[in-house]
This record gives structure tokens, C-alpha cells and sequence, in this order.
């Protein structure tokens, strides 16, 4: 464990990555554990990368895990400086009550980030392209009690305080065309359902994990908008022979109302449709799903293969666009009792420009 971990240090600042802003663990990420598991955990390690967006940017990321019987909670954090002063601290948690009976899952943060924006819809121009800088402190919590064997309901809470710092002259954002470009405060309150059976939720090989929301912004939760959100996002995992996995995924999202351009659902980034720049194609709905074969290669190496599809639309009876996706990618587990794993992705989508490498831990879905 020690030679590896010296390793992945090692290595880490010889890859850049497209997207710094994924998080390092994924969402609800519950560590099992043995009974006679009463350790706490930790892994830190540093990061270097380089983007087009970012320059050369530096910073530290790790996990605390620690005993909640029986299963453990954690503690993810990252922090990053860039050359043009870019700054992203955030503080993803899961921690976990009354012998895992209850838990409240979420992200703690503060940003202050340069953003590309491609326009709203399915008619933009491939090439159009503009940027923005925005600074937010981001607060997202969800706690939820069992009702039932493996399943949860409760109560979701998001507040981004949006400040719009700069944007590119002439732009839609700078002239004020796209909705919400002034900025503004978004804090949404509504019901989440979960059903989890996954064996794991760092590497899972079997199981399904459901999570569906419905969430309402009103000047009574604290938003200076007002629109709903439902979303439902899917997964669900096949073991093939001993050691390869199948993994399948669903999302689909749909708003009504007044919602701001950057809380419009988006395909790209390193979860949705790796390959696509994050925030590629936004608009009031999406629907998309992904597949990824994973596979032991030897030692701690493993391999995947995925691609997917999916849209955006702005209304029910408009026509689909399809937006396709595929790539391949190395995983290096560096922690075998909680299967965590370093992972490095190339993903391409469809038209020029739409390709990416992605570094970090945790898998997409």
C-alpha cells in the first residue's frame, strides 16, 4: 500500500486533466467496513495540472474515512490555486447514523472559476464558444432515513450564492440574452428518494443505486428564482466472471419555470458523456444514458471501455439530437479494502473539439 501510494505521487503531476471541478469521490460514497474495522482512514495526495481554461494550477486532495458500523462515513476534500487565480475549495461528506439507519450525504464549497459557455439548445453552432468567471459559495445536503430494506427517503437542501465576476465581451452572458446573467442566489428545498443494493459504492459489481428528486426554488426557500426540477438517475451493475463489470446508467432531468443558464442540466464533463467539454450542451431537459465495460487487466490494473448518448431539449415535442459518446480508460486501485481507485479517462464525442483526458478518483457513475 505504502510503494503505491509513493507512486501514485509520483505520477499524478505527469497528467493534466480537462475538468479539475469533479469531484474526487462521487456522491453518497459509504466506505464498507467489518465489524472490527475502527480505523480512520486517510489518503492524501497533490495535484498538478494544465488546462486552456486554467494554466498551470496546483493543490492538495484527499479522503478521511472512519467507523460508522456498519458502514463508514467520509470526509472528501479538495483544494486548487491556478495561474489565473482560479480557486476551488469544496468539501464533499456522507456521514452515517443509527447503525446506517439515517444519513446525510453533500458538498460544502467555495469557487471562484473561469467557465466556458456554449450557448443554450441544439442550434448553436459547433464552434461557438465564450467564457464567463463566476464565484459562489455552494452548500448542498441531503439527509434521509430508511423506510424499508435498502431504501431511503428524505429531504434535499442546494444554495449557490451566483456572482458573475466577468464574461466575454459581445457575448449572450454579457449582453444579458441567456436567463440568470445577471447572477443571483439559487437554494432549492424538495423530497429524494434512494434505493441502494450496491455492494460497494466506490467499485460496485453488483446492484442498483436509484436516486429521484423533486425540488422547487421560491423566494420562500431563499431564491431569487423560480422554477422546479425532477430528476432520476439510474445505475445499475452486472458482474461478468470473477473480476469484469458491467455498469450501466440512466439520467433524465426536467425543469419548469425560470431557470437560470447555469442551472440548466448539461451534457460533458467526467461523468456526463466523457469526451464533450462540461457544459457542451445545456438546455431545460435531458435524458441520456451511458454503459461502461470494466475489466482486470493485472495486479491493481484494471481497464474500461464505455460510450453513451444522450440530448438536451427545450420542449416535449421537439425533435431529439442525439449526441453520442465512447472512450477507454486505466484504473489503478490504490486502496483495496475500500476498492478506490486512480482514474484516468479518454473520452471523444461527436464534432471538432469534443475529446478529453480526465484524472481523478472515483468512478463516473
Amino acid at each position: 500500500m505504502n510503494r503505491l501510494y509513493y507512486l501514485l505521487l509520483a505520477l499524478l503531476p505527469l497528467f493534466c486533466a480537462t475538468s479539475t471541478s469533479a469531484q474526487i469521490i462521487g456522491r453518497d460514497s459509504i466506505p464498507n467496513a467489518s465489524r472490527r474495522d475502527s480505523s480512520i482512514t486517510f489518503l492524501g495526495v497533490p495535484l498538478v495540472f494544465f488546462t486552456p481554461d486554467t494554466r498551470w494550477g496546483a493543490g492538495l486532495a484527499g479522503i478521511i474515512t472512519f467507523p460508522t458500523r456498519p458502514r463508514r462515513s467520509s470526509l472528501t476534500f479538495n483544494a486548487s490555486y491556478t495561474q489565473k487565480r482560479q480557486i476551488q475549495i469544496f468539501f464533499p461528506f456522507s456521514f452515517l447514523g443509527n447503525k446506517n439507519r439515517w444519513r446525510v450525504y453533500g458538498e460544502v464549497g467555495w469557487y471562484r472559476f473561469l467557465y466556458r459557455y456554449f450557448g443554450i439548445g441544439n442550434k448553436v453552432p459547433n464552434d461557438y464558444q465564450e467564457t464567463f468567471t463566476a464565484r459562489y459559495p455552494r452548500i448542498r445536503v441531503t439527509a434521509a432515513t430508511n423506510v424499508k430494506a435498502k431504501n431511503l427517503v428524505g429531504i434535499r437542501f442546494y444554495l449557490d450564492n451566483y456572482i458573475i465576476a466577468s464574461s466575454s465581451a459581445g457575448g449572450e452572458i454579457a449582453q444579458g440574452l441567456a436567463p440568470g446573467t445577471r447572477g443571483g442566489v439559487t437554494s432549492s428545498v424538495g423530497p429524494v428518494w434512494i434505493a441502494d443494493s450496491r455492494d460497494s459504492p466506490f467499485f460496485p459489481r453488483t446492484g442498483l443505486l436509484v436516486e429521484g428528486a423533486l425540488t422547487g426554488e421560491h423566494k420562500w426557500t431563499g431564491s431569487d428564482f423560480l422554477f422546479a426540477r425532477c430528476s432520476l438517475d439510474v445505475a445499475k451493475y452486472f458482474p461478468i466472471g470473477k473480476h469484469n463489470v458491467l455498469a450501466l446508467n440512466a439520467i433524465g432531468i426536467f425543469t419548469a419555470g425560470d431557470v437560470p443558464f447555469f442551472q440548466l442540466p448539461q451534457i460533458g464533463g467526467p461523468r456526463r458523456l466523457r469526451g464533450y467539454p462540461d457544459g457542451k450542451f445545456r438546455d431545460k431537459h435531458l435524458a441520456m444514458a451511458q454503459a461502461e465495460f470494466r475489466f482486470n487487466i493485472f495486479w491493481r490494473f484494471k481497464g474500461v471501455v464505455f460510450g453513451g448518448a444522450g440530448t438536451v431539449f427545450g420542449k416535449a415535442n421537439e425533435a431529439a439530437r442525439i449526441r453520442p459518446n465512447a472512450g477507454a480508460g486505466l484504473r489503478v486501485e490504490f486502496d483495496r479494502r475500500q476498492k478506490l481507485h486512480l482514474r484516468l479517462d479518454y473520452g471523444f464525442g461527436e464534432g471538432k473539439g469534443n475529446s478529453g483526458l480526465y484524472v481523478t478518483i472515483g468512478e463516473a457513475f
